[in-house]
């Protein structure tokens, strides 16, 4: 150190910089930006394999939990708000209607905890946004690759984006599963004191 300052390194000039880039031979370049498509192409394949297939799954499986949870909740409501009524009016067959009513309403509220159709509507809803989101950004990056990039570097950035992709888009699966299996179980009998 000279008057408390470091030195810094030199490079002798018999030996390159480590920190410059590459130096890549035409033919190399050439090769690189003729094998571009190529790429893109196996990795769009990848894609279409292991993440559009999921987000297809999501998309038909949100709407049976969807329905299911908004039926169920409605009906619980209706049968709830006339049970009272039903309980004041006089009519025939009141006592098989009140219990088939009361019956009604445990069926559907017991479903209803059992399946988890609200859990299962969201947590598909969720995965599939979050799916969507992680193909978009691929998408952004294989545009980058083709038009922002040297032709040197645009096979590996393709490489790195499908990698993130895929690693990103098991990691929502997993997340999805594990969430919706942590919150199963048997549905518990209620007993009273006697």
């Amino acid at each position: 150190p000279v008057d408390g300052q470091p030195v810094p390194p030199v490079t002798p000039p018999d030996q390159p910089d480590a920190t410059a880039a590459p130096v890549i031979s035409p033919e190399a370049a050439a090769a690189a930006e003729q094998a571009f498509p190529d790429v893109v192409k196996s990795c769009r394949a990848l894609k279409e394999q292991y993440v559009d297939t999921r987000i297809d799954y999501y998309k038909h499986h949100t709407k049976i939990p969807r329905a299911m949870f908004r039926w169920a909740g409605v009906l619980t409501i209706v049968f709830s708000v006339t049970l009272p009524a039903l309980a004041a009016a006089v009519f025939a067959y009141k006592e098989l209607i009140l219990s088939a009513t009361s019956v009604a309403i445990a069926a559907l509220t017991g479903l209803s905890s059992f399946y988890r159709w609200d859990k299962t509507w969201s947590g598909n809803s969720s995965a599939q946004v979050a799916l969507e989101q992680h193909v978009a950004k691929w998408e952004l990056e294989i545009t980058n690759a083709q038009y922002l990039l040297a032709p040197a570097d645009r096979n590996l950035h393709v490489y790195k984006a499908t990698n993130d992709l895929l690693i990103n888009s098991s990691n929502v699966v997993s997340s999805e599963s594990t969430g919706f299996f942590r919150g199963l179980q048997f549905p518990q009998q209620t007993t009273t004191g006697r």
